[in-house]
């Protein structure tokens, strides 16, 4: 029993060290990943809010538009409202500012085009 130079002891506390700092290394990492997936999912639910919108808006107009469109639409997963900004000759511009239940805001113009019956612009601005 005298013949012990105290190895032990040293060594395991080396490797639970190692072990303890790559478990926080791996918690952080899966904090940081969990926040990351639910803002990219709020995105994507705004969006899908602002297609919805665009084509329930639209569904009805065949040949022409009407000259006041301003409104807004509840999904069980947020509210999108919508207005019409410029309407000159054969094309209108619209505006629809989704917001999820989450806050979570997105915003797109639409470029319509009355002849062919289409969205054919779509941009999406930045929000605040």
């Amino acid at each position: 029993m005298n013949n012990q130079k105290g190895v032990v002891f040293p060594m395991v506390l080396i490797i639970a060290s190692v072990f303890i700092m790559m478990l926080i290394l791996m918690i952080d990492q899966f904090i940081i990943d969990k926040r990351f997936y639910k803002e990219v999912e709020e995105s994507l639910v705004a969006d899908h809010l602002v297609h919805l919108a665009v084509k329930e808006v639209t569904a009805g107009w065949e040949a022409e538009i009407p000259e006041v469109i301003e409104g807004h639409i509840t999904y069980p997963n947020g509210v999108v409202r919508y207005s019409l900004l410029k309407q000159d000759g054969r094309y209108a511009l619209i505006d629809f500012f989704s917001t999820t239940n989450n806050d979570r805001v997105g915003r797109v113009l639409i470029q319509y085009d009355k002849e062919a019956g289409r969205v054919v612009e779509w941009i999406e601005k930045q929000t605040s």
